[in-house]
């Protein structure tokens, strides 16, 4: 197992986690941290909604190798089809 900066964990160090998350903690000096920053350009602050998909895992694999051959991210390539479509489907007007 691994830390989000890519560290290998120890044994010693699950065992050490393990024994903090069992003494439990103390949550009055929980300091809340920010999340993600938004990508809504029309705001500075907010949510931005999440839109899940099914896709077939050879949609899947493709995609995310395509992705990082081009410098980017599946999240990113997805955004931009999205907006893509809705500037378009915008441009065209309702029938």
């Amino acid at each position: 197992m691994r830390t989000w900066d890519g560290r290998e964990l120890t044994d010693a160090d699950l065992d050490r986690m393990a024994d903090e998350a069992e003494a439990g903690y103390d949550l009055s000096t929980w300091i809340r941290r920010p999340g993600r920053p938004t990508i809504d350009a029309t705001t500075e602050r907010g949510h931005s909604p999440k839109i899940e998909t099914r896709v077939p895992a050879a949609v899947r694999t493709d995609l995310a190798r395509f992705a990082a051959e081009d410098g980017t991210t599946v999240s990113q390539v997805l955004r931009h089809l999205a907006e893509q479509y809705v500037a378009e489907r915008r441009t065209r007007g309702r029938p």
